[in-house]
């Protein structure tokens, strides 16, 4: 090195009055560390530390060393040896952060963690920016959303370009994750907060503290601003998003309750009250815990036996993924027996069984001396106790509570934790694999239904004081809360790809309708918006440049009711840009037909497949596409098959389709069979009668005998 140089061992003097006589035997250790033999770098480190033990570069060569060989505790000592007198070296911060992750839980060496980020994060990048990266995995596991996605936002501002782009997909992943409630997703940038002159000092201390992300000592520096500012809705609304982003959800609801109270725009204080309710929800009081009860058995064989007898379980059918984890079966617990064909014929909603658990069954792995065992899952309490029941009688003796070493009985484990209110609000009805189609559709349409004029509107809420939507509606001082509720209630509905209609609610709860959002510039930043807010742009006064940017966050977001209304404008009030971007368009009417249909609206998505189908035809007619469009609507009439349509359709695909692929008409054979009908093309005396495809006319199936038609027997070719 030159002599003249800045020595490495973070000193800040010259090589040549530092550690120029040990530049030998640094770099012999550098290439030990680099070739992974961290024992053989040891034992230099150790001899060299001997002359110079306050050397830093010795100190954390040691301790990567250390680290390396998997003796985090030894290097944890030695760290904390050497920060005692040298506090501020930044690597050293680091390295012990690093090595307490190996040792203690997260939550436990936090504040460690914290102090690498302060210390550290302007030398060290690449180290905090995997220190960040462990705490984002640790809040998705525990379900702290916002938390994970406000750290994701600090690996972003750390990483290389590579690694950017890695998270920055990661980040689109999680803004457009349905199973996150959309009022927590995306962005939520810092209100503007101007602090007075007596506290400024203190608040210039939690912005540095915020931009090296230690959200909780942030946090605590700004509970004592607000100790001398108590009205200040933007500071507790900033207290409220850094506990959030700290993974403290009960008291960032806490503080964002109050400023919901404080804000004077009411717009402002539903969108920050409904973030404080679902950041409630599932968390104190509120916990309800799914767990997993584990039995032993010796013969799975004859268990499955027993099981498949018993009348109140229904085996399920497993998925790829379940069969390579090694699971042999699965069954549905239910509440009461399975009904009969005739009894299914005249089921209701009240009659039909409600699941209330699952049961899971491995096999035994004999090189690993691990039996096979079953595993119940069920909500704690009732639902537990009475799922475990049910097993027990059915299996009698063939299975055992599974035993730790000690020989006491294994304590259930918990698998996830959601909300009290939410059990009412997800549960759903059990239909048995016989169901016919007509009636499992009409009854799920009727169960969505009651759920919304009904379930809902009764059923008391923590957030309205134990008051249900109803009693809390025409009191002015519920308003907020109530407006948020129902944001909850939406984004409940939304993760189960239900289109909310909120004009008939607002109407018996007597609350005015949403006041719109208005983007006021060509150029708005709408990543700067949340998707409470984004839900309320009113999109039809902008102009077809804005207009595509709103359309792309709607793709990203992917709430049904916003996806519905944007794409229902695109493709029927902008002509333009539909003729510009045409296989948007046709992806376009794809997106709505499913969106429909998973929201139970068949016909309208009926009508998005038949208007889809007609674009096609007239942009690019293309054989393989117009089939996909039947192949859609076959999937979706099923639901239906005892309709004519159906039929009709079923002819049309073998007849026209099938002629050209002959793929087409075998795994329509598959489909007929799976819905155990009679195939109609097997059934019916085929006439010159045709079913209408465009111009091209085929030969169709007549229902009714007619004298004045003689039958023939339509063939292919």
């Amino acid at each position: 090195m030159d002599s003249y140089a800045l020595c490495p061992c973070g000193s800040g003097k010259k090589v040549k009055f530092c550690c120029q006589a040990i530049l030998p035997e640094m770099a012999r250790i550098e290439k030990l560390q680099e070739n992974n033999q961290p024992r053989m770098a040891l034992q230099v480190i150790d001899k060299l530390l001997k002359e110079h033990p306050q050397n830093a570069w010795l100190n954390n060569q040691r301790a990567i060393a250390l680290i390396a060989d998997h003796r985090h505790e030894e290097a944890r000592d030695g760290l904390v040896a050497f920060l005692r007198k040298n506090p501020e070296h930044p690597l050293s911060n680091a390295l012990l952060a690093v090595s307490m992750l190996e040792i203690e839980p997260i939550e436990s060496c936090k504040k460690v963690i914290h102090r690498a980020f302060l210390k550290s994060m302007a030398a060290e990048p690449r180290i905090v920016s995997i220190l960040t990266s462990r705490l984002v995995d640790h809040f998705l596991a525990t379900g702290h959303s916002m938390a994970a996605r406000q750290h994701m936002a600090v690996v972003l501002r750390l990483e290389n370009e590579n690694e950017r782009q890695q998270t920055l997909m990661a980040m689109l992943e999680f803004d457009s994750s349905t199973w996150v409630p959309y009022p927590i997703r995306g962005a939520h940038p810092l209100p503007a907060y101007v602090p007075g002159e007596a506290v400024a000092a203190q608040f210039k201390k939690a912005q540095r503290l915020f931009v090296h992300a230690c959200f909780s000592e942030a946090a605590d520096l700004l509970e004592q601003v607000a100790d001398q500012e108590p009205n200040s809705a933007e500071l507790f609304h900033t207290i409220g998003l850094m506990r959030a982003w700290d993974g403290d959800e009960l008291r960032a609801a806490a503080a964002m309750h109050r400023a919901a109270q404080l804000y004077p725009d009411r717009d402002r204080a539903i969108d920050v009250e409904a973030i404080a309710q679902l950041l409630q929800r599932g968390r104190g009081d509120d916990r309800v815990v799914t767990r997993v009860r584990t039995y032993e058995t010796e013969s799975l064989s004859k268990l499955l036996t027993r099981l498949d007898n018993e009348d109140r379980l229904s085996r399920a059918e497993l998925s790829e993924a379940a069969a390579d984890e090694g699971m042999v079966a699965a069954y549905d617990i239910l509440d009461r027996a399975l009904p009969g064909l005739s009894e299914l014929e005249k089921a209701t909603l009240d009659t039909l069984p409600r699941s209330i658990g699952q049961l899971h069954l491995y096999d035994a792995i004999e090189a690993e001396e691990v039996p096979a065992v079953a595993e119940v899952i069920a909500v704690e309490g009732d639902r537990l106790e009475q799922a475990s029941k049910i097993i027990e009688s059915a299996a009698g003796e063939l299975i055992a509570r599974a035993k730790l070493p000690s020989g006491e009985v294994d304590e259930d484990g918990e698998l996830n934790e959601f909300s009290a209110e939410d059990l009412k609000l997800t549960e759903n009805a059990y239909f048995p694999p016989q169901t016919p189609p007509r009636l499992r559709n009409t009854l799920r349409k009727q169960f969505v239904e009651t759920r919304i004029q009904q379930t809902w509107l009764e059923s008391p809420l923590a957030a309205l004081g134990g008051r249900s939507p109803l009693q809390a509606s025409g009191d002015p001082s519920s308003q907020v809360a109530l407006e948020a509720s129902l944001r909850v209630f939406d984004a409940i509905l939304d993760r189960q790809g239900v289109i909310l209609d909120q004009a008939p609610l607002r109407e018996r709860l007597q609350l005015p309708a949403e006041a719109a959002v208005v983007l006021q510039s060509a150029d708005a930043d709408l990543n700067a918006y949340s998707v409470s807010q984004l839900l309320r742009v009113d999109s039809a006064p902008l102009s077809d440049e804005l207009f595509e940017k709103v359309l792309q966050r709607a793709m990203v977001v992917k709430h049904s009711r916003f996806g519905h209304r944007v794409l229902s404008e695109f493709l029927t009030r902008r002509p333009e840009l539909v003729a510009k971007r045409p296989q948007e368009a046709e992806q376009a009417h794809v997106t709505l037909s499913d969106l429909c249909s998973r929201s139970l609206r068949d016909q309208e998505a009926l009508d998005w497949l038949e208007k889809g189908f007609q674009f096609t035809k007239s942009h690019s007619n293309a054989f393989e596409t117009l089939l996909m469009w039947k192949l859609r609507e076959i999937s979706l009439r099923a639901r239906d098959p005892e309709t004519p349509e159906f039929r009709a359709l079923l002819l049309e695909i073998w007849n026209y389709y099938g002629a050209k692929l002959p793929a087409v008409r075998a795994r329509l054979d598959e489909f007929v069979r799976a819905l155990k009908i009679d195939p109609p093309w097997q059934s019916t005396i085929l006439t010159p009668q045709t079913v209408g495809v465009g111009e091209k006319a085929v030969w169709g199936a007549e229902t009714e005998e007619t004298s004045s038609a003689e039958k023939k027997l339509w063939l292919p070719d």
